[in-house]
């Protein structure tokens, strides 16, 4: 004969798993950022390399080298190379 064992009802388990994770994601709220960073085809690339090239009487970029989270990116956009840019790797 089997003893008797109270059951604990747990009608909210859900929600405590629930908060519990995100209470896990908002304390390492940093590492999600790089993560989503890393993942996102939009993201902000930081200039790394630029060439220039001499018109006469003024000089101009082109060729400009960028690091974003899918690695190096080049860019020819006329004659400014902005330090901080936002690249959308999609329509490479």
């Amino acid at each position: 004969m089997k003893t008797y064992s109270p059951k604990k009802y747990r009608f909210y388990w859900w929600a405590s798993i629930s908060l519990r994770g995100l209470v896990y994601l908002l304390r390492h709220w940093l590492l999600v950022l790089i993560a989503a960073l890393m993942i996102s085809p939009v993201g902000p690339h930081l200039l790394v390399w630029y060439n220039y090239r001499d018109y006469g009487a003024y000089k101009g970029m082109n060729e400009c080298l960028y690091l974003g989270g899918g690695g190096l990116v080049e860019m020819n956009d006329g004659d400014i190379c902005p330090v901080i840019v936002m690249l959308d790797r999609r329509t490479e």
